[in-house]
């Protein structure tokens, strides 16, 4: 088996940072951030490497659409401020209708950032951040309302035959008064050539991954590290696959598990007093899953199963007490963004939405 290359690339092509005079105007000690797999969103323009579904030349795909698409994914994501969200609710705090920070997987470019930020109202999102490969289908982006202080790119290249891997973003948010946060934004392989045949790329984005997580918190202890996108695999996947292979996501009180040549994986618990017992172990980079909060929730349906790809993972610092704190983690259950079967309302030519739901993290300010 080939080794993976990994690469860090800070400020490439595809990463851009707009700053504007706006600020913040939220008063409460509060973060809201969202991740969406908005499934495919491309704009009306052709540049010939789109899906052929998305082609305008070929006559399906057209500006009425795309604007359709786009009021879709601000609908979605504003369904949580309407009180949509499977939850274990923690606080009764009113929530804004936008995010403070909107994490957005399978844009096709910076226009389509550009075009969802306008959609919901110039002068909300004043700094954006996109990543690349810049030759690839679909990016990960990033839309926010505080302001974006660093950027890097994080790249898999030749992973085990699957081509170069779409990049994690890692960015630096400066929460106002809070403090700042590093927020990653994943995208991993997903498992249309099989879910074992797939599982060395996920592994290697996760070792990249949990690398550059243990180098930060060396760096920079105390910092909180919050992961998130779309993961192509449920957090406990290991436990679902029955234990037969290893996967890039591993329960941290399961091993020890044999050396894989793409590296460590990412290890998460349910129990924030066990990260805590783990924290000392500099091998390892140990998170939190927020899924525990809502045992028997999804955010998708894959072959008739009810998965957990989109999530949240948070590192101990997140629960400790002092600063920026964990509060609630919520998946949207809006009825319009379920088709009749009980599935996501997956856009089919002409409506629906994508086959993800939106995951939602509040974050809170303990302290004085």
């Amino acid at each position: 088996m080939r080794l993976a290359l990994f690469i860090c690339i800070a400020l490439p092509m595809l990463a851009v940072s707009c700053q504007c005079s706006l600020s913040p105007t939220r008063s409460d000690k509060e973060i809201d951030i969202v991740s969406y797999n908005v499934h495919n969103l491309f704009d009306a323009e052709e540049s010939g490497i789109e899906y052929p579904e998305f082609r305008p030349s070929k006559g399906v795909w057209t500006k009425e659409l795309y604007s359709r698409r786009l009021s879709n994914v601000v609908r979605a994501v504003k369904s949580f401020a309407n009180g949509g969200g499977a939850a274990h609710m923690r606080t009764a705090n009113a929530r804004a209708s936008v995010p403070d920070i909107l994490c957005l997987q399978e844009i096709e470019n910076q226009q389509v950032l550009a075009d969802l930020a306008d959609r919901f109202g110039r002068g909300v999102y004043a700094y954006w951040a996109i990543g690349g490969p810049q030759n690839g289908i679909v990016h990960s982006g990033v839309l926010s309302r505080y302001p974006i202080v660093a950027f890097r790119t994080h790249s898999v290249l030749d992973a085990w035959g699957f081509g170069p891997m779409r990049d994690v973003l890692e960015i630096e948010v400066k929460c106002g008064d809070l403090g700042n946060i590093i927020l990653f934004v994943c995208h991993w392989k997903s498992k249309l050539e099989g879910a074992k045949e797939t599982e060395p790329a996920r592994r290697a984005a996760a070792a990249l991954l949990a690398d550059r997580i243990r180098s930060i918190e060396i760096e920079r202890p105390g910092v909180p590290l919050v992961v998130c996108g779309d993961f192509n695999e449920s957090p406990d996947e290991y436990l679902r696959v029955d234990r037969a292979y290893l996967t890039g996501i591993m329960p941290l009180g399961v091993g020890p598990w044999p050396l894989s040549s793409e590296g460590a994986p990412l290890s998460v618990s349910n129990s924030w007093d066990e990260l805590k017992g783990a924290s000392a172990d500099a091998s390892k980079a140990a998170l939190y899953n927020v899924w525990n909060e809502i045992p028997g929730a999804f955010s998708i349906s894959y072959k008739e199963a009810r998965e957990q790809f989109d999530s949240f993972f948070l590192s101990p610092s997140c629960h400790d007490g002092d600063g920026i704190e964990f509060e609630e983690f919520r998946v949207a259950d809006a009825p319009e963004l379920f088709a009749e079967d009980g599935r996501p309302f997956v856009w089919r030519g002409s409506q629906g939405f994508s086959d993800h739901l939106p995951v939602q993290l509040l974050l809170s300010w303990e302290g004085e």
